[in-house]
């Protein structure tokens, strides 16, 4: 262990060794990692004969290398997809009004503040996602503030959570707070893919903390089998008629809309008027330029709005103009009739934010290619799904049909009761709190 205990010191000079240790040990329990394909990946560490979760954990992470074979994340969310809704929903804490009034008073008791962070040069998704996790706190009278790696690095509260820990410990100013005090106090909120090198990235944070919530419920199924505390966390979307801002209107993505779609007000009983029947934001993959390529002509039959961003352009930052962009995609939602969704690559995760954020929040009838199961929002109830040769098909039923027509209204209401509900909204903020005292318990035992 010596050259790990150089590593530590040059590389992460605030972990100590028994944080690596305790890291490296919750990697070799991840179903998605394997020693012997972690050495055939990297014979340089097989030929030193370093141990492989260790050094894909504290030194493979930030170096960019690949962590996880995409085959063997394949077979772990097969099997995490087969899983009945209860093994994918986080224990239940159904109180009654008065009884939530007093769980959350006794909670706030106890932490009368929760901070939340986000790295100032990461995606404008994350600064959204903060948001309305903030909304949940504020909903127990939690008082919150999102902060950014820019403040004062002693001036966190005792409950703190670090939104997207690929960008705020590895940009900017971010690594330097990746030390002991701090990570393993730590409540960290994973928001990417197995598949991706971000999550990779993200790693050495989600093994250190205290506590992780993840935004896919099979990723916190994984982590908690690893018995790392987890929980599955979506905060509460909201009905939103409303996106633009007055300078939005300027855009040039708004100024060639047709006058019908810049500044409606379309609710459910008017979804037929919506002037736009199709749209689709989201960044190039392969997979996605094959279906669009191969679609062109029945899109081309449709008014239809495809924002396909190329890879170069890179994720929408929040100190840029760009952001706007954010607001837009749910604007046009909220004209379009479907609002569709089609996965990067094969690996078929919920897409929460294209999907409940901006598709379901604007009264949008959600199309999907198929997603992995979700314990809220069901193909069929919430959304519709089909494999994406016939997703064509699928939408032309909907809105050509009659029985289309009023299946798609149907879905819609239907996806709109679990966002208006405040019985689902005080149960959500129940149980993130739940969680949270929970592991504050359970680490001071």
């Amino acid at each position: 262990m010596e050259n790990s205990n150089k590593y530590c010191s040059e590389h992460l000079p605030g972990i100590s060794m028994e944080t690596a240790l305790l890291a490296s040990r919750r990697m070799s329990k991840l179903k998605i990692f394997s020693d012997q394909n972690y050495y055939a990946m990297h014979a340089d560490v097989a030929f030193a004969k370093m141990d492989p979760s260790f050094h894909a954990t504290i030194f493979g992470s930030l170096e960019g290398r690949t962590l996880f074979k995409h085959e063997q994340i394949a077979r772990t969310l097969g099997i995490l997809s087969k899983l009945d809704d209860k093994a994918l929903e986080q224990p239940e804490l159904h109180l009654e009004q008065d009884q939530l009034t007093e769980y959350f008073q006794d909670f706030k008791k106890k932490y009368p503040c929760v901070d939340i962070f986000i790295s100032s040069l990461g995606n404008i998704f994350m600064h959204e996602l903060a948001l309305d996790l903030s909304k949940d706190f504020h909903r127990a009278g939690i008082s919150t503030e999102i902060k950014n790696e820019n403040c004062d690095i002693n001036s966190r509260s005792k409950i703190s959570i670090f939104v997207a820990p690929h960008e705020f410990f590895t940009l900017g100013k971010g690594s330097q707070w990746m030390t002991d005090d701090i990570i393993k106090n730590a409540f960290v909120w994973n928001t990417e893919q197995m598949q991706t090198p971000w999550f990779a990235r993200s790693i050495p944070a989600i093994l250190s903390a205290k506590g992780v919530f993840d935004i896919s419920p099979q990723a916190a199924q994984l982590f908690n089998n690893a018995t790392i505390p987890s929980m599955h966390l979506e905060p509460g979307a909201e009905i939103n008629h409303r996106w633009l801002t007055d300078k939005d209107i300027y855009h040039p993505l708004i100024r060639v809309l047709p006058n019908a779609a810049k500044n409606p007000l379309f609710g459910i009983s008017n979804w037929n008027e919506r002037p736009i029947d199709i749209s689709f934001f989201g960044s190039d993959s392969p997979r996605r330029e094959l279906f669009f390529s191969k679609n062109a002509a029945f899109f081309a039959q449709y008014p239809s709005f495809i924002y396909y961003r190329r890879g170069r352009y890179g994720p929408i930052r929040a100190r840029f103009d760009d952001q706007s962009l954010t607001r837009i995609a749910g604007h046009l939602s909220g004209v379009s009739k479907i609002s569709l969704n089609v996965h990067r690559d094969e690996f078929s995760y919920f897409e929460w934010h294209r999907m409940v954020r901006q598709g379901m929040s604007s009264g949008s009838l959600v199309v999907s290619d198929h997603c992995l199961p979700h314990p809220h929002f069901k193909p069929g109830v919430h959304f519709f799904q089909d494999e994406l040769k016939h997703l064509p098909n699928l939408i032309a039923w909907l809105l050509n049909d009659e029985e289309g027509k009023r299946k798609a209204k149907q879905v819609i209401s239907q996806a709109s009761n679990i966002l208006i509900s405040p019985k689902n909204s005080m149960q959500r903020t129940s149980q993130i709190l739940k969680f949270i005292r929970k592991v504050m318990e359970e680490s001071q035992s």
